[in-house]
């Protein structure tokens, strides 16, 4: 029978709901929407700060699944506005790596005030990091 495994990390924000920051299951990693809150709970200014930060608290999630953004294969973008589409990508383009993974971006209501920007990710576990 498959197995899931919840993933728990102070070094992203804590979930605000009944769900894990993130899912071990089979060889794959999938975060939970991540927004732009530090794991103090503060959200930046900026849609660049908060992008950043975004990909941060996923980057922190992989980790503790044993895994990296080099592992990331989907991304899924949700944005407050669509405007803020080139501010974001710029930060995206240089957090992940070529080959970049796919990717669907979104324009949605955000649950924080002021946020901006948030994103899920599900990344394919390296061999050595699978239990």
């Amino acid at each position: 029978m498959p197995t899931r495994t919840c993933i728990t990390t102070p070094n992203a924000p804590p979930p605000i709901g009944p769900y894990c920051q993130g899912n071990i299951a089979g060889p794959f990693v999938f975060t939970a929407e991540e927004g732009g809150e530090k794991p103090d709970g503060t959200l930046p200014k900026t849609i660049e700060e908060q992008t950043n930060q975004v990909i941060n608290n996923i980057e922190a999630i992989l980790k503790a699944g044993y895994c990296s953004l080099d592992d990331v294969t989907k991304v899924t973008v949700y944005l407050a506005t669509l405007g803020d589409f080139k501010a974001m990508n710029g930060v995206y383009a240089k957090r992940f790596k070529q080959p970049y993974p796919v990717r669907s971006i979104i324009q949605t209501a955000l649950p924080a005030p002021g946020a901006l920007v948030a994103m899920d990710a599900i990344a394919l576990r390296p061999q050595e990091g699978r239990k």
